[in-house]
């Protein structure tokens, strides 16, 4: 598929830690209110867990990072998510048994998307697989405060600028 280019786009990379995907997921919330769009947040949250979580559980040496890219498509009316990882394989719908605990991950992303899929990475080196929801416009901004939060370590200091 075509890279698309926008204005509406973020890109990051997460250590495969288990705090990395409420980190996916709080990102993508920030972008989504940054947007506007945040009306397509809960199901936007639940396909990002998915994507990065299975990601995060392919087998590759464990300093490899996994790729991110949040882009709202406005012309297309569409919010793409991409989970990149450098591991082999093809990612396939599975029906797990009732007794099984896993493996319903690409069921959620498969029923709640407009689309889904993957491709090799242009590097030649693992894939990235995506998925599209209908995103509707924005939405008009409200009143009220900006909220920010970040991760700080014993010994870290954060500047802020601005009013």
């Amino acid at each position: 598929m075509a890279e698309h280019s926008t204005a509406y786009e973020v890109k990051f990379r997460l250590p495969r830690r288990r705090g990395s995907v409420p980190r996916a997921r709080a990102l993508l919330l920030s972008a989504l209110g940054e947007w506007g769009i945040g009306q397509a947040a809960e199901t936007a949250e639940l396909v990002l867990s998915e994507l990065v979580t299975n990601a995060m559980r392919v087998r590759v040496p464990r300093d490899r990072l996994v790729g991110v890219r949040i882009a709202w498509l406005p012309e297309d009316g569409l919010l793409r998510l991409e989970a990149s990882d450098a591991g082999e394989g093809k990612p396939e719908v599975r029906a797990p048994g009732e007794d099984e605990t896993g493996g319903r991950g690409l069921m959620l992303v498969e029923a709640l998307t407009h689309r889904w899929g993957f491709e090799q990475r242009a590097c030649g080196i693992g894939k990235t697989v995506w998925a599209e929801l209908k995103a509707p416009d924005r939405v008009p901004e409200r009143d009220g405060a900006e909220i920010a939060a970040a991760a700080i370590r014993p010994g870290q200091r954060v500047r802020v600028w601005g009013a």
